[in-house]
């Protein structure tokens, strides 16, 4: 028996290597992932016995291989029945049925036990393979039955074998269920777009089977344009109360005077007011206080202990009232009296989460789960012209149910504040994963090229 251990950055790599070494009848003993990437362990020539009893899994590839052959057998007696009814069809065709005599020698012809006339040596062939193989019972005189039913175990034993082996690649998410070839490289897809494994899990598995790769992955950039939600265009036209909620430095203030600047422009400058929350910083109303008086706009302080519904009342008359709270963290003693005062405010203020695209994925999840219990009724994306990834952004509004009511793409006021399409924002995720993928295959082949630059001048 020759047994070789092989090395590869990835199984299918390691699986090319066993065929090109060994051939298609080597056997697969054991696989396992190490630094180097893969190494699997092949067998030429194996003889089943008590090595194979003491290894399930190299039996059951065995077993998997006979099975194989005895599909393959079946079907070369499928393909031989529908010559044989075929060249019974012709011979129907040609015969004289315009005379008794000839219908009888048609008949004669048409009988099972016959011959065809005229069989070639291929046909002979096949047939003598077949009576020489394993007899079957079928259900029926042509067979038909039991070949349906063979090939049909014959592929669902091969795709849980190919499941079986693309797993071992890892599905980092859930390793319970191994992923397919197709759905393992549409779930590396959606992770280079920074999408979450969760919703990259369920992504794939909605794959449908026996798709070309290149329309799955449209099918699955339409899926998650699907899942993300977005909020029905004409909060700059409708106004309402809105408090913008979310850390330090994602832009909510700025936010504030674009939507301000936009409702202004169509309604009039006695339309808007603003209130603010933040009595926490240093000159934390500085930059609200410029937009109100740069744009002739209303501006109230609710101070600590103070009443933010009352505040609303007072402003009733306003068509939208835009409330600016202070991004404090969650151990801040102060975060908890301002989101009671956010919830107390009642269900006429929508709080909108203010995601800035340029933070790491974690901390967006973080933030969300600490602003949640405001009651949080849609997100707005911000620094879009910034970031180099949408996947995260996109991930916590599909996966956290916050529809994307604004985005933001720039420091112009009040230019850089638009209504989200999601066709367009996957789109744009897309492309922004694959100028990332060649900056690093540039990069790569640079270092690599530099390696060999000073390899050749001794250094």
């Amino acid at each position: 028996m020759n047994v070789k251990r092989f090395v590869a950055a990835n199984m299918q790599q390691a699986l090319r290597l066993v065929s090109q070494e060994l051939g298609p009848d080597a056997v697969i003993m054991s696989s396992k992932k190490i630094a180097e990437g893969f190494e699997v362990v092949a067998a030429l020539d194996y003889q089943s016995g008590q090595e194979a009893s003491s290894n399930p899994e190299v039996e059951r590839q065995l077993r998997l291989q006979r099975e194989l052959e005895a599909a393959k057998t079946a079907t070369r007696q499928a393909e031989l029945q529908r010559q044989r009814t075929a060249d019974r069809v012709a011979f129907a065709e040609q015969s004289d049925l315009t005379s008794r005599d000839g219908i009888r020698d048609a008949l004669a012809g048409l009988r099972p036990s016959a011959q065809p006339a005229g069989q070639t040596a291929a046909e002979k062939d096949m047939a003598a393979q077949v009576a020489t193989a394993k007899p079957m019972t079928a259900k029926n005189d042509d067979g038909s039955h039991v070949y349906n039913s063979r090939l049909q175990e014959m592929q669902g034993e091969l795709r849980e074998l190919k499941d079986w082996m693309v797993s071992h690649q890892g599905s980092a998410w859930d390793t319970r269920r191994p992923l397919t070839w197709q759905q393992s490289q549409l779930w590396q897809r959606c992770q280079d777009m920074g999408i979450e494994p969760a919703w990259a899990d369920r992504i794939a598995s909605s794959c449908a089977a026996d798709v070309a790769m290149d329309d799955a992955w449209k099918a699955a950039l339409r899926q998650i344009a699907a899942d993300l939600p977005v909020a029905p265009q004409g909060i700059l036209e409708r106004g309402g109360r809105i408090a913008l909620v979310g850390p330090t430095g994602a832009g909510k203030t700025t936010t504030i005077g674009k939507i301000a600047a936009q409702f202004v422009m169509r309604h009039g400058a006695k339309s808007v007011a603003f209130v603010t929350l933040d009595n926490y910083r240093v000159a934390a109303h500085d930059q609200l206080k410029a937009f109100s008086r740069i744009l002739g706009v209303e501006m109230r302080v609710v101070t600590q202990g103070g009443d933010l519904a009352k505040t609303l009342h007072a402003l009733r008359d306003k068509k939208l009232v835009l409330v600016d709270s202070a991004g404090l963290g969650s151990q801040d003693p102060h975060f908890s009296v301002q989101l009671s005062m956010l919830k107390q405010a009642g269900v006429g203020l929508s709080k909108l989460l203010v995601l800035p695209l340029t933070s790491q994925g974690r901390c967006l999840q973080e933030n969300f789960e600490h602003f949640k219990a405001a009651g949080l009724s849609g997100c707005i994306f911000t620094k879009l012209d910034e970031c180099f990834s949408l996947g995260p952004g996109m991930s916590i509004a599909a996966l956290g149910h916050l529809p994307v009511t604004l985005v933001t793409d720039g420091p112009h006021i009040p230019d850089d504040l638009h209504y989200p399409d999601a066709m367009r924002l996957v789109n744009l995720a897309e492309q922004m994963a694959r100028m990332a993928r060649t900056r690093w295959q540039a990069a790569e082949a640079m270092n690599m090229a530099t390696q060999q630059t000073s390899f050749q001048h001794g250094v």
